[in-house]
């Protein structure tokens, strides 16, 4: 039986930190209002799963970690969006792009200053710099390059997405042992890849994505070949303005032109990757085969994102 972290202390700590930082109160209203939309918290829970793996037993610790993490994330996810221009709904979106770089930011401080007051905190600040940076780079990537093919977008992937998965796991390794393990780094890194990867097939189904206007992800670059007539087809279809097909049209359309196909095969590659990854782990199998079964399930392909 997997063991999780209490959501409701994550979200209480993430508000403590910000109240303890804050003192204007209009701000810190406003950023309360972005972690309050927030009841789910993947990053800390991963930093959680990998603390207990590697013999952490402090729960006060860990807690604090996970709302510095999800501190973190949140303000990736607004200067994200903020960038992107997509995601209207968040509060983030309502209010003058400027006043929410701000409020990025704070967040960011913030977080940063949550991982001064723990133990290894030198070690924890090095990871943080070292995976925030390389995932900023991968989103600068991401807005001006054009992939010329796989490669390129697995890079961009590797340094946006896997960055900041590899970022919690290290982390709760660190916390617990007071050591950076390689071997953790190499199996995260492909953990985001494969979350990247569903969530690009996914965005085929929204009307607004805005990748249709950059047409670089991993899936849209594979219909970019037009290696038959349905590929064609969906390309002019993204680019319309009339996107009317329905979810199961749209299914079976991509089915065709072996777009769901390539992605099956891609996120099976990089899980083969992952478990060949992981397993160099030197923990006990018990412990490792937790670890697995929170961080993929199966790694089947019918209990994943894509069909």
């Amino acid at each position: 039986m997997l063991n999780y972290l209490e959501n409701t202390k994550i979200k209480q700590n993430m508000s403590d930190f910000i109240q303890h930082a804050v003192r204007h109160n209009d701000l810190q209203k406003l950023l309360l209002e972005f972690t309050d939309i927030k009841n789910e918290f993947p990053f800390g829970q991963l930093a959680y799963q990998h603390y207990e793996a590697f013999g952490g037993q402090d729960k006060q610790a860990i807690t604090k970690l996970a709302a510095g993490i999800e501190l973190l994330i949140l303000s990736a996810d607004i200067l994200d969006d903020i960038e992107d221009q997509d995601n209207d709904s968040y509060p983030w979106m309502k209010c003058q792009s400027g006043v929410a770089i701000n409020a990025a930011n704070i967040l960011f401080a913030t977080s940063l200053n949550v991982f001064s007051k723990l133990n290894y905190a030198i070690n924890l600040q090095n990871s943080v710099h070292s995976y925030s940076i390389q995932s900023m780079q991968g989103q600068h990537m991401d807005m001006t390059l054009v992939p010329k093919n796989e490669q390129d977008c697995l890079n961009i992937m590797k340094l946006k997405a896997g960055s900041l998965f590899v970022l919690p796991c290290v982390l709760g390794v660190t916390l617990a042992t007071g050591s950076f393990d390689k071997k953790v780094e190499e199996y995260a890194y492909y953990l985001g890849m494969v979350e990247q990867l569903e969530n690009d097939y996914l965005g085929l189904f929204n009307k607004d994505n805005i990748d249709f206007r950059r047409m670089q992800t991993l899936p849209l670059l594979y219909l970019k070949n037009e290696f038959n007539q349905s590929s064609s087809d969906l390309l002019c279809y993204f680019h319309s303005a009339d996107k009317n097909l329905g979810s199961e049209e749209l299914k079976d359309k991509l089915k065709e032109s072996g777009v769901q196909q390539y992605v099956f095969i891609m996120r099976k590659l990089l899980i083969n990757k992952f478990k060949q990854s992981i397993n160099k782990l030197d923990l006990e199998a018990s412990k490792k085969e937790k670890l697995i079964l929170f961080l993929i399930g199966d790694g089947e392909d019918e209990h994943s994102k894509i069909g």
